[in-house]
């Protein structure tokens, strides 16, 4: 008689955000009860709450955080959230998963692949406060309190993106054009660079991640991405193409800041890889999922 797989369960942080959907999906898709907890209420929550948020769980993954906001409201959600989670995971012996971010690199020179023992000056409070949680997890890591890893994101792409990101506004704004017969659309130059990355496929890197921590193969920062730089511009004609519309694309709109201080953006994926992990998406995938949300549910859920 086969035996039952042992019943799995995992705290997740930040549930309700883009990426912790698609994580919250991915987990139970491999069988994993999640239960799940707002990282707002946690970051002043007594060690209790933590432990009792903790007792039975064989896992943390912490999706939260905070992409803009002052800096005392960026340092509680990125940096002390990631302190309570390491101390809750240290109490319990459980394997940790922070998603962090490539924004704790800074500017990188064209053509480099950033490693994760490159030299880490981020340009933004958004990136030094995403860079001192990844700080706390890798000294928790060396001193040997927890098992964990702070996943270094690139640009996850996907069902769910929000408008306040380029590739959700391009979505919006090329799908308007195209119903409304207007034959241009404007947007900022779109000649940085990004890795761009299946927000699926970062999903799958957080299970494996929780994997295969216990085993030794991961730990401290891990880069996530595609492993591929491309133009931006990619995502407004790529996006245009699976719409179907030709109209001009204009680059004369006011850029953004951030592009003309990062225009190169790779991630080097050999220690993912050496970890056994593979892409499982392409960047068109990604660009239809984003399009088309009901056409590629996220895994273990049933379209409406």
């Amino acid at each position: 008689m086969t035996e039952s797989p042992t019943p799995r369960t995992a705290l997740l942080i930040g549930a309700s955000g883009f990426l912790g959907r698609h994580v919250a999906a991915q987990l139970r898709a491999e069988g994993w009860t999640v239960h799940v907890a707002s990282g707002a209420a946690l970051t002043d929550a007594p060690e209790a709450t933590w432990d009792s948020l903790t007792r039975g769980a064989q896992a943390i993954v912490n999706a939260a955080g905070l992409t803009a906001g002052t800096l005392p409201d960026l340092t509680r959600a990125n940096v002390l959230l990631v302190a309570q989670a390491l101390g809750a995971a240290a109490r319990a012996g459980l394997p940790l998963v922070h998603l962090s971010s490539a924004a704790e690199y800074g500017r990188t020179p064209h053509g480099h692949a950033s490693r994760e023992d490159d030299p880490a000056r981020p340009l933004s409070p958004y990136g030094g406060s995403k860079l001192a949680g990844t700080a706390l997890i890798e000294e928790a890591t060396r001193a040997g309190r927890v098992q964990a890893a702070a996943l270094r994101l690139t640009n996850p792409l996907g069902a769910g993106l929000g408008e306040g990101t380029l590739p959700g506004r391009a979505a919006a704004t090329l799908r308007a054009a195209r119903a409304a017969g207007q034959r241009s659309v404007r947007f900022g130059p779109l000649g940085a660079y990004r890795d761009f990355v299946d927000a699926r496929d970062v999903a799958r890197a957080v299970t494996h991640a929780l994997t295969v921590l216990p085993q030794g193969a991961l730990g401290g920062a891990v880069n996530v991405g595609s492993g591929e730089a491309r133009p931006v511009r990619d995502i407004v004609t790529g996006l245009a193409a699976q719409l179907d519309y030709d109209g001009e694309v204009l680059e004369d709109a006011p850029g953004s800041p951030r592009s003309g201080d990062v225009p190169w953006q790779q991630a080097s994926l050999d220690r993912l890889h050496a970890s056994g992990f593979q892409l499982r998406h392409t960047f068109t995938d990604a660009l239809s999922a984003l399009l088309n949300p009901d056409a590629h549910p996220a895994p273990g859920t049933v379209p409406a």
